[in-house]
């Protein structure tokens, strides 16, 4: 049945193909060389290879030998027409021609016409006349007609061996010749790919040895030529890919062993004088040799096919030519050990050799990756002290991929080891000193924007990993991601245990960029073995993995660690080794989890201290270690975990204090803990607020240290008037401020008077008494009473003694009474030469006393002692100071009241001649013609003794000769300030709209209407009188 339907099937494409058979032979056969001939001929072809295309492409095709030849019959007529012009005709002709050599005579050719077809095409693909010119499309097309015609003579019998007969070498030659040409030199990549096709096909058809090696050098030129990078016409990658599979062909097919080894008697006798000696191969070896160094510079490419096709090529010639071609060996293996990640088993065929494959079967190639192995990790050290992040790169790649082959063999070398951790080590001070400035690029202040204790709110996810210490350019990314990656594929998790505790012994002598790469190469190499360890225990028992020697050199870096963190305030240690040893720290106590709390006795200070280092990355790795740390143990937060561990935390710092360590961390440590743990951290600092008092009464003459431990007190004093636990109990809110006189009726009038009139015919009423001549009782009288009168019973007295017993305060908690030592105390440094840590005093006694004066009784006291200090700042040279002043001295009144009202009697003519020469400098300042406005010093300082002025009348008792004065000075601001205007009408209403009328201020009010009076025209006045009786 499928015969008969294979038969059904060629007739019925016999039937298609024979009218346009026919007709194009006619048209071929009566051709008169016209033009419309040509066109008519044309026609033909195109329809008759469109035919083939469709009906002929498929694998089950119907064409067979015979329909090719009753194909090619009309063919041959346009075939020897297109011979002589060349144009559209010949393209269409020499498709037509490839689909009968792919389809119909892919099971065998006449070797006759097949050499008639050969020359045919050669003429075809360039190799005719220099001055006849070809097109591209034809020239493409012939290389792919002689691909498929090489291909039906080597499935020809006594094809491959027509090729070299001695008549057709020359021939044989030319046509090798043309095909390289368009492997160099074709314009397009589809004439390159059809020319290799072309070449592959033809090698692969000759089977002659000699032939192959008569023609090996230009072959081999040619495509070396293809392949060398070009930087001007890149070709495509598709080219090289091919390029290289092509190459791979004729060094296996002329320099396999298979074929030298069954020459071998030949080659050495050398009785049919053929070249194939000794002497030849070896010469042959040393120029492909310089061939292949050239090609394997496609390894950095960046296509993976082209990696893969050299991959594949490097593989095929160790293998097949391992013998034949020893001397470019070495060269092909390192190449394959840098692209040796391309063997992925899932990628990589499975029946193909793998650079795995060969270490095991050749010695030869195991000591040669063995060797390489040695050369890279000696010269590591040279390339990482480059600026080339690329050749960093490739270095560390190369590396990690020729122990990851060694790791997979099971081959151990002491000499290798000892050899990657000289260059580990070498190469990462390479890098250190590469980048050993930006620590001291990235210092700033503590303080600054970058504030510390904002990242130590909360655990998010950048705050739980540490920043990088090395390589931290972008560019340098991919590098140190590299590196780590290196470090992690150094053998098992015990080779790495091995190279830490190496590391580790050389920790003892060394020293500067040498001692930080040590010691964070150890790190790093324990830090992977541990990881490793973890992936083993999914397998294997914990006892056959290295897991206790890890936590055993672990504890010995933690002991490190911890002495260099206790060093860290000796400037001259490298900020780094810090790094590296709070990393340390972090680890471990990740690796002991809540048992890691006992060791935060010793921890905790010299992780804390570091909050205070100028340099910005410290601070940041400082917090995330800190973060690792309270999650380590189980704490919810950092906070928690300091507040949980606070007296360890102030011992240290008070100790400090206390022995004069007079360097600048522990305060800013303690700023850092004050503003992480509020306000409930305060009740501790009792003492160490009591040292920090006596270090600057010994070096107060050190503005710098001054400033920095008063910036300590003032952070306490924002959080203690932020606390809830000012007070034992909750005190009233007493407030000072004055009422406006109410309005008195005719009624109140009346019945004072009446109150008056019966109170003094009371006291007429009473009669003097005489003063007693004699005791009401004698003393006779007194005894008998007390001998009569019962004793008082116990709970008699007990009620008398608690009528009589005043009731005792509670006393002031720990936070309130710090606060109030703090400003008394802070008192005596307001006469500071620095008129910013004045300013500074300032604003800590304005935010002590909004916290303070919630208790008069102890608060009352506390102004009285600081009045006399704080008044003089008002009198400060510096502009920003009497501001401040301003501000402690309106709260005071604002929260004393009458408590200061004499203090300010006493200060007021001072007081009134400093605010009348301050407001005529800041009106004078702002009539200038370089006047800044509001933000001019005088005009601060100005409305700062308005505000003062303000709170004086508001809650000071003052007399009317003082109100006058104020009311005068405040005259200006009446109409521009409602604040002013509602505070001296609460103390007198009547004179403020005097003075508003005066000054025409406001819009003129009219004349008062009561009966029985008539008012004045007040602008004729100039008394205060207002209401004049009619007469």
């Amino acid at each position: 049945m499928d015969i008969e339907l294979r038969k059904a099937r060629r007739n019925s494409l016999f039937q298609e193909l024979k009218p346009v058979c026919v007709t194009l032979s006619q048209f071929a056969l009566r051709d008169d060389g016209s033009t419309e001939h040509l066109k008519a001929i044309e026609d033909s072809t195109s329809h008759l290879l469109q035919i083939l295309q469709q009906k002929c492409r498929s694998p089950d095709t119907n064409l067979d030998e015979k329909l090719a030849d009753y194909v090619f019959f009309p063919l041959s007529h346009v075939l020897k027409r297109c011979q002589r012009v060349r144009g559209r005709l010949a393209e269409l002709a020499t498709q037509c021609l490839r689909v009968l050599l792919e389809q119909g005579w892919k099971r065998g050719i006449p070797i006759d016409l097949a050499h008639q077809l050969w020359l045919l095409l050669t003429v075809f693909a360039g190799g005719g006349p220099a001055n006849v010119t070809v097109a591209e499309e034809l020239r493409t097309e012939a290389y792919g007609a002689l691909a498929a015609l090489f291909q039906d003579l080597q499935n020809t019998p006594k094809g491959p061996s027509s090729l070299v007969e001695v008549s057709r070498i020359p021939a044989l030659g030319h046509c090798l010749t043309v095909i390289l040409e368009g492997v160099t030199d074709g314009s397009s990549a589809e004439t390159q790919m059809e020319a290799l096709a072309a070449l592959g096909s033809l090698w692969s058809c000759v089977k002659d040895q000699q032939a192959r090696a008569d023609f090996l050098p230009g072959t081999v030129s040619a495509l070396t030529k293809c392949l060398m990078p070009n930087t001007q016409t890149p070709r495509k990658w598709k080219v090289l890919a091919k390029a290289l599979d092509v190459l791979k062909i004729v060094l296996i097919l002329s320099l396999g062993d298979v074929h030298i080894i069954s020459s071998a008697k030949n080659r050495a006798e050398a009785k049919d004088g053929s070249t194939l000696t000794d002497p030849w191969l070896k010469a042959t070896g040393s120029q492909i040799k310089l061939a292949l160094a050239n090609v394997v510079k496609l390894k950095m490419h960046k296509r993976e096919e082209v990696r893969r096709a050299l991959m594949s090529l490097c593989l095929a010639i160790l293998d097949e030519c391992h013998t034949s071609l020893i001397e470019p060996a070495p060269l092909l293996v390192e190449t394959s050990m840098s692209l040796s990640e391309l063997q992925d088993p899932d990628q990589w065929p499975p029946r193909q050799t793998t650079l795995r494959d060969l270490v095991a079967i050749y010695p030869s190639v195991t000591e040669l990756v063995k060797n390489i192995t040695y050369n890279w990790s000696t010269s590591f050290p040279r390339i990482m002290q480059s600026n080339d992040e690329s050749s960093k790169h490739t270095a560390m790649h190369q590396l990690l991929q020729a122990y990851r082959l060694l790791a997979g063999l099971n081959t151990r070398s002491e000499t290798l080891n000892g050899a990657m951790l000289d260059a580990l080590r070498d190469g990462v001070v390479g890098i250190l000193e590469l980048t050993g400035s930006v620590g001291i690029i990235q210092e700033s202040p503590v303080g600054s924007a970058h504030d510390t204790s904002l990242m130590l709110a909360g655990q998010t996810a950048s705050s739980i990993e540490f920043r990088p210490i090395i390589m931290l350019h972008e560019s340098q990314v991919q590098s140190r991601e590299q590196l780590e990656s290196l470090i992690r594929g150094l053998g098992s998790s015990e080779l790495q245990v091995q190279m830490a505790t190496d590391m580790l012994a050389r920790l003892e002598w060394a020293s500067g960029t040498d001692l930080l790469s040590t010691f964070w190469l150890a790190f790093q190499l324990v830090k992977a073995s541990q990881s490793s360890s973890k992936d083993l225990e999914t397998f294997l028992s914990p006892v056959l993995t290295s897991r206790n020697q890890t936590e055993r050199i672990i504890e010995e870096l933690y002991a490190y660690s911890l002495s260099v963190l206790l060093e860290a305030e000796d400037d001259s240690v490298d900020w780094r080794l810090l790094a590296v040893g709070l990393e340390v720290i972090a680890l471990s106590a990740q690796s002991s989890g809540e048992s890691f709390r006992p060791d935060l006795v010793d921890v905790l200070y010299p992780i804390v201290q570091l909050l205070g280092s100028p340099n910005l990355q410290l601070r940041a790795h400082a917090v995330t270690s800190l973060n690792i740390i309270s999650k380590s143990c189980g704490y919810n937060d950092t906070s928690t975990m300091i507040l949980d561990n606070v007296d360890y935390l102030v011992n240290a710092i008070s100790l400090k204090l206390d022995t004069f360590d007079i360097s600048p961390r522990a305060p800013q440590v303690l700023i850092m803990m004050v503003k992480l743990s509020g306000p409930s951290l305060l009740p501790y600092l009792d003492d160490v607020v009591g040292s920090i008092f006596a270090a600057l009464e010994n070096f107060h003459g050190y503005p710098r240290l001054v400033e920095t431990l008063f910036s300590v007190l003032i952070e306490i004093v924002h959080q203690g008037s932020r606390s809830d636990q000012l007070l034992p109990i909750a005190a009233p809110n007493t407030s000072h401020r004055k009422k406006a006189p109410q309005d008195i009726s005719v009624d109140e009038i009346v019945n004072a008077l009446k109150k008056k009139k019966i109170k003094s015919s009371t006291e007429a009423g009473l009669v003097q008494e005489d003063f007693p001549r004699r005791p009401w009782k004698s003393a006779k009288e007194l005894l008998d009473q007390s001998e009569t009168s019962e004793p008082p019973t116990e709970k008699s007295r007990v009620a008398e003694t608690d009528q009589n017993a005043e009731v005792e305060k509670a006393p002031p908690t720990k936070t309130y009474a710090m606060l109030q030592s703090i400003t008394r105390l802070g008192q005596h440094y307001l006469t500071s030469q620095s008129a910013l840590l004045r300013r500074r005093l300032l604003d800590l006694i304005s935010t002590a006393c909004d916290a303070l004066y919630v208790d008069e009784d102890e608060f009352l006291p506390l102004i009285n002692d600081i009045w006399p200090v704080i008044i003089k700042r008002l009198y400060d040279k510096e502009p920003f100071v009497v501001v401040a002043a301003s501000r402690v001295v309106a709260g005071i009144c604002t929260y004393a009241g009458d408590f200061v009202s004499t203090r300010i009697k006493v200060e007021w003519p001072r007081l009134t001649k400093l605010f009348w020469q301050t407001k005529n400098k800041a009106e004078t300042e702002m009539k200038g013609s370089h006047a800044r406005g509001i933000y001019a010093h005088n005009w601060q300082v100005w409305e700062g003794f308005i505000n003062l002025m303000i709170s004086i009348v508001e809650h000071v008792r003052i007399d009317d000769d003082m109100f006058d004065e104020a009311l005068s000075i405040l005259s200006d601001t009446l109409a521009r300030r409602d604040d002013v205007h509602r505070a001296l009408s609460a103390f007198n209403a009547d004179a403020v709209w005097l003075e508003e009328q005066r000054r025409s201020s406001t819009k003129r009010r009219a004349t008062p209407l009561l009966t029985g009076y008539r008012y004045s025209d007040i602008t004729n006045l100039s008394s205060t009188t207002s209401g004049i009786p009619d007469m």
